[in-house]
């Protein structure tokens, strides 16, 4: 009967550092985890907030991995913290996320791009030092507060609202794919969940109505901010909302297989791959109407519709059997109503 959830608290505006000031003013030893193009970003306004704090800031290695979170552990044990912030892209922050979980402090998030929803979930999506997908890392707790500077993330280069535009998308079908496979076998859900399913619904209306605005004007409007609050906010408390079930299916189990190919990681963003490995799931649903519903999007926003502009067809040839392998022994596989075998997806996967 027992049910829990805790939101994270979001501030948002076109000048954030004066509410962050106010937030940290508790707080006297802080770790701050970046990146190097992260740290850029944002140093000019967030150094002036804690020059008269203690802090540590340490560079995350380019990749969200154990090692290099423990790395980050062990070579600043000896300093007494009391909060963690995170800034920068979905693996500065998820890195942020698992260290603050390991050493038990409040982690205040602060994103230096719109590409996904990382500040405000409770899970890390952890990769090996190669760049392949490893497993993902659930927290206790969702990060505290997170702190969305508009104009940082307007002045970030615009693939990366462009990935998250994918990502979020990919939240609703997977969402819907899921409740619908549920609701056939068991149609009780419970009352987190079907707020959840709810809310999945922005992750489609709301990107489809303002992507356009918000991604080809170079102003922030508020069909910009729509869509940051999205992809950064609306898809984070989805993902926290659900029961676990729901969170993933075909299109994200697509990305985590084809990061076996080395350049996928390097070349590509998450959301890019997601956005396509929604096409895939369509075919094998045979969603049709929707999948050419997609296409016209996609078009307009040049999202991959084909294998071919992801990966060399050959160097998928030659991992072939391992990809579909991976794809269909993810976690977020589960027995759909539908056939989903190594044939099906191999031609969804080539389709076109």
């Amino acid at each position: 009967m027992k049910e829990n959830f805790n939101f994270t608290n979001y501030f948002v505006d076109t000048k954030i550092w004066v509410i962050l000031k106010e937030e940290i003013k508790e707080f006297n030893n802080i770790l701050i985890i970046t990146g190097e193009k992260s740290f850029d970003a944002i140093k000019e306004n967030l150094l002036p907030v804690i020059k008269n704090k203690n802090y540590t800031i340490k560079k995350y290695m380019g990749e969200c991995s154990y090692e290099h979170s423990q790395d980050i552990i062990d070579s600043t044990f000896t300093e007494n913290f009391d909060l963690v912030i995170a800034a920068g892209g979905g693996k500065a922050i998820d890195i942020g996320k698992i260290v603050a979980s390991k050493i038990n402090l409040d982690l205040f998030a602060i994103p230096t791009i719109a590409s996904t929803c990382a500040g405000t979930s409770a899970v890390s999506v952890v990769y090996s030092n190669d760049h392949s997908f490893k497993d993902l890392y659930f927290l206790k707790t969702v990060p505290n507060k997170i702190f969305i500077d508009l104009e940082t993330l307007n002045n970030a280069p615009k693939k990366y609202l462009w990935a998250g535009i994918g990502d979020t998308l990919g939240k609703y079908y997977e969402v819907n794919l899921k409740k619908e496979n549920l609701s056939k076998k068991n149609p009780k859900i419970n009352f987190s969940s079907l707020m959840g399913i709810e809310l999945a619904n922005n992750c489609k209306n709301i990107i489809l109505e303002n992507s356009e605005e918000a991604y080809f004007n170079s102003k922030i409007t508020e069909e910009f901010k729509e869509v940051v609050l999205t992809i950064v906010v609306n898809t984070g408390m989805v993902s926290n909302l659900v029961d676990e079930f729901f969170n993933g299916a075909i299109a994200h189990s697509v990305f985590y297989g084809l990061t076996i190919l080395p350049n996928v990681e390097k070349d590509h963003l998450h959301g890019e791959i997601v956005a396509f490995g929604i096409l895939v799931q369509l075919l094998i649903e045979k969603k049709y109407e929707e999948y050419n519903l997609l296409l016209k999007f996609y078009e307009k926003f040049k999202l991959p519709i084909s294998l071919k502009e992801i990966v060399l067809l050959d160097n998928f040839l030659e991992k072939e059997n391992e990809i579909l392998e991976s794809i269909l022994n993810s976690p977020n596989i589960v027995d759909f109503e539908f056939n989903i075998n190594k044939i099906n997806l191999k031609n969804a996967l080539l389709y076109k």
